[in-house]
């Protein structure tokens, strides 16, 4: 897949970094951390090692990469949150978040950096997966039907990808809002808090990577808690606009854009094709 001139680190833009939470991932660190710093300096890596038990602060030392430490596992949203604050202190315009177990491919971070340039208005650009059977556990799938279509319905727009980890996400976005969440649930919570803060969501396509790694998540357990809580943030919000109803202030939307960067508005919307579809829900 062709995202446009191969980066390097000679050419990483100096407002970028990269921001990756880990959970007990040393070895896969070890792994991916030498590719990714073919293409990014180190100086604009992070890693935020959440109350690990295994070597995560090691590996980062030995690859002069910045390790942020927790000392006992707060979640994964409190780790970008942590990190978010880090880097905006260090100046960084732009964070794009990766997993530490290397299903987020380094090819295509070159697709980010183009839509960002491309968009710089942008306040957050997903990447999303395309779901296929054979390469995605089926509850994996599933589960991010069923939360992509809720998150859908919730703004109006059509959501791709939820769950993806793969972001790049704006200065902008991050000064702008107030993040409640710890878990992942966060992750869709700034979706909600974007959209409703005027935001345009982008997306780029990325590969779907999936090695059989041990996850965190419980599937039943943490998309029934993910429900709860996507629900409370939406009641909140829209308590929200009821007051600046009220107070005379009106609520201003964000938009969303397909893979292709078409406007995603509330019906039609653009496909992973580029093609003009109607969301069917």
């Amino acid at each position: 897949m062709e995202h446009g001139t191969a980066l390097s680190k000679h050419t990483w833009p100096s407002n970028v970094f990269v921001l990756i939470p880990a959970y007990n991932s040393a070895q896969l660190l070890a792994d991916y951390l030498p590719d990714l710093l073919e293409t990014v300096l180190a100086a604009h890596v992070c890693v935020v090692d959440d109350g690990s038990a295994d070597e995560t602060t090691v590996v980062c030392r030995e690859h002069e990469v910045c390790c942020l430490v927790n000392t006992t596992n707060m979640g994964k949203g409190a780790a970008l949150k942590r990190g978010f604050e880090f880097l905006r202190n260090r100046g960084a315009e732009w964070i794009l978040t990766m997993d530490a177990d290397g299903q987020h491919s380094i090819q295509d971070i070159p697709g980010f950096i183009a839509t960002m340039k491309l968009y710089p208005d942008a306040g957050l650009i997903i990447g999303a997966r395309r779901m296929h059977w054979s390469s995605m556990p089926v509850a994996r799938i599933i589960s991010n039907r069923l939360t992509s279509l809720i998150l859908s319905l919730f703004t109006g727009c059509r959501i791709y990808d939820s769950q993806s980890g793969y972001r790049l996400y704006s200065r902008r976005l991050l000064d702008s809002v107030s993040l409640e969440y710890s878990r992942f649930e966060m992750e869709s919570e700034i979706i909600l808090k974007a959209c409703r803060s005027g935001f345009d969501i982008r997306f780029v396509s990325v590969q779907t990577l999936y090695f059989h790694t041990h996850s965190h998540i419980s599937h039943i357990i943490d998309t029934v808690r993910w429900i709860k809580a996507v629900l409370n943030i939406r009641r909140k919000l829209k308590r929200a606009s009821s007051m600046e109803r009220v107070g005379g202030g009106g609520l201003e939307g964000g938009a969303v854009h397909g893979i292709d960067g078409a406007q995603v508005d509330r019906c039609p919307t653009s496909g992973f094709d580029g093609k003009r579809e109607r969301t069917r829900f």
